[in-house]
């Protein structure tokens, strides 16, 4: 099933500061599209953005801020894949949800048990969903 696949993660105390999500992705209109969901998204905030994953590794190895990454699978230098595994391996505290208008079907099969929390179609991308992923993340609110 390409929704709802998604590897628990540790939970962490109370939240007092909005949930701060940073989001990569190389369309521009997505983009755009996804910081309006996150800022309508009551207890959401815009972390910030990133167009390339090498961006989004610089950018995460120096934000400790960052709650949660939505990660495009398809990025024109490195693969959302290999961003959350180097992520992973480097011992990243962000929720990282992979994104991509493929099927999850399309992707390593083991990419939800170590590197990602999660995987989203684009297309199913709401307000709701964003809460119930970070939900389903172990996360509190």
């Amino acid at each position: 099933m390409a929704d709802g696949h998604l590897r628990a993660a540790p939970a962490s105390a109370g939240r007092a500061r909005p949930i701060r999500v940073f989001v990569v992705d190389d369309h521009p209109a997505f983009l755009r599209t996804v910081a309006f969901v996150i800022e309508a998204t009551p207890g959401f905030a815009l972390a910030g953005t990133a167009e390339t994953g090498l961006d989004a590794l610089d950018v995460l190895a120096v934000s400790a801020d960052i709650d949660l990454v939505l990660l495009d699978v398809n990025l024109p230098d490195v693969s959302g894949i290999e961003v959350a595994r180097h992520r992973a391996a480097a011992g990243g505290h962000e929720v990282v949800v992979l994104m991509s208008t493929a099927d999850l079907a399309d992707l390593p099969s083991d990419v939800l048990e170590r590197e990602a929390a999660a995987f989203l179609p684009k297309e199913q991308l709401t307000i709701d969903r964003l809460r119930s992923l970070w939900a389903a993340a172990g996360r509190p609110a």
